[in-house]
């Protein structure tokens, strides 16, 4: 199982809290341990010191008995009262220091009655004094039953003293035993602690270092490749937006010369109808040439003037739609080159297609109606060379003017025929030409849209580097903290 840093830190603090416990517990029982047998070795130091003011108390109650049985005088009695009393006392006190050992509570049941018998012995001695004089006591005191009581309770009083000295023995042993207990685990069990949490302590930090250098070694590599990755699609973006922007002004260019193209495509489709209208003058001026042949001539002269200027109509007509062929060249690479760009400018660049598709079929549309108007010029100029010939003919030889003048009408009708559908695909090179209009202006507003995303894109790619560029200073600070050096 894998632990968290926060897991690891949390089992070393339980770690150590367990060892003060346990430590505590020990110093505690160790403690108590030798208060308590500090507290027995008193207490049998109080029972000594009982005994042997209880037997100091019977001597000073026989002494005042002896002095007043040899005096007769009351102050001698003193120490008897006064010993009378402590004995008392001290058979009390010794009643409760020694309730807790059987031995020695059978031995002061024993002693009870010694003393109360020497007590006895010394008021009735002194109660004879009293009353009957020096002999009377004297002959209770020859008797010995005193000295023979005294003698047995000298004896309880020893064998307690040795029971409770031996019980001392035991006391002071367990107060040693408890006093090195206490020390050593005081000596021991700290420096022991300190080993065991030193070690822990130094292992939850090498692994949380290890655990953090790796999470640290893997932000730093990836925070440098997410900022090389930026830096080159920030490049990338920059470049792209350039492009756009270079695209958006050639588009801007070629808008203005489709507006040129479509000018001229409105002045042919004018120049057009403008002659079929003198094709239908010169057909009503044959139709007048072959009533009255005397104004053949003058209608000759006009004719060939129609012809000269027709020439010159048709050469411009040529020029137009040479001009006209070079847009729809223009309009077919420019819609390939905005394919491209749409190409890569991925899902923003697929309305951009569909333009750029359009404005290569009308640009497609515009080179089929040039080539046709070429074909139509073509048969004007060869019209055009017939009639100039059969106006020279027709002024050297008048007497053929008339089927000169037939034929001509013939040709003049054929020529407005043409003419007239020349001026339709003029009318039509003006339309395509407004459809190539429209279709640029929504190729500018596409590349608008493209400039704009693009701009998006850069500032997104910035951000995103500056973002790169925190992590990467975030894990070599890491790195810093837990004392490696930087990636």
């Amino acid at each position: 199982m894998k632990w968290t840093i926060g897991t690891k830190i949390g089992v070393g603090y339980l770690l150590a809290l367990f060892m003060l416990v346990v430590l505590g517990m020990i110093a505690y029982w160790s403690t108590t341990s030798f208060v308590e047998a500090s507290r027995m070795k008193v207490h049998s130091y109080q029972v000594l010191d009982d005994l042997a003011d209880m037997l100091s108390s019977l001597k000073d109650a026989e002494t005042g008995q002896r002095g007043y049985l040899l005096v007769g005088d009351d102050s001698y009695l003193m120490p008897y009262r006064t010993g009378t009393v402590s004995i008392q006392k001290d058979l009390q006190r010794l009643r409760v220091l020694t309730q807790d050992n059987p031995m020695q509570e059978q031995l002061i049941t024993a002693l009870e009655p010694l003393i109360a018998a020497k007590l006895s012995e010394l008021k009735e001695t002194i109660d004879l004094r009293k009353s009957k004089g020096l002999d009377a006591a004297m002959q209770i005191v020859q008797t010995n039953s005193g000295k023979k009581a005294m003698d047995e309770i000298r004896v309880q009083i020893a064998a307690m003293d040795q029971e409770e000295r031996k019980l001392l023995l035991q006391r002071d042993v367990a107060v040693r035993f408890s006093a090195r207990s206490t020390l050593a685990s005081i000596i021991i069990g700290i420096p022991l602690a300190f080993i065991v949490l030193g070690v822990v302590g130094f292992l939850i930090t090498r692994s949380i270092g290890q655990q953090l250098w790796g999470s640290i070694t893997l932000l730093t590599s990836s925070s440098a490749e997410i900022l090389a990755t930026t830096s080159q699609v920030a490049s990338g973006a920059a470049e792209t937006a350039s492009a756009v922007s270079e695209t958006t002004a050639t588009v801007e260019e070629v808008k203005q010369t489709a507006q040129v193209a479509s000018d001229k495509a409105r002045y042919v489709s004018d120049s057009a109808q403008k002659t079929a209208l003198i094709s239908q003058t010169g057909r009503k001026s044959v139709e007048e040439a072959i009533v009255g042949m005397r104004h053949i001539q003058e209608q000759m002269g006009s004719i060939a003037e129609s012809i000269v200027h027709l020439s010159e109509q048709s050469q411009a007509i040529g020029e137009i739609i040479a001009t006209v062929n070079d847009l729809a060249e223009q309009s077919n690479v420019l819609a390939v080159n905005a394919a491209i760009e749409a190409a890569k400018a991925g899902e923003h660049g697929k309305g951009f297609g569909v333009v750029a598709q359009e404005v290569k079929s009308l640009a497609e549309q515009s080179k089929q109606a040039t080539a046709q108007v070429r074909v139509i010029l073509g048969d004007i100029q060869k019209a055009t060379g017939t009639a100039v010939l059969a106006t020279e003919q027709g002024s050297k030889v008048v007497e053929a003017g008339m089927k000169q003048t037939t034929e001509t009408g013939e040709s003049i009708r054929l020529l407005a025929q043409n003419i007239n559908e020349a001026a339709q695909a003029a009318t039509q090179i003006a339309a395509s030409s407004q459809q190539q209009m429209v279709g640029m202006d929504q190729v500018a507003m596409a590349m608008e849209n493209i400039k704009q995303a693009s701009v998006q894109n850069v500032a997104g790619t910035r951000q995103a580097e500056k973002a790169a560029q925190g992590l990467h200073e975030l894990g070599q600070m890491l790195a810093s903290m837990i004392g490696r050096k930087p990636l």
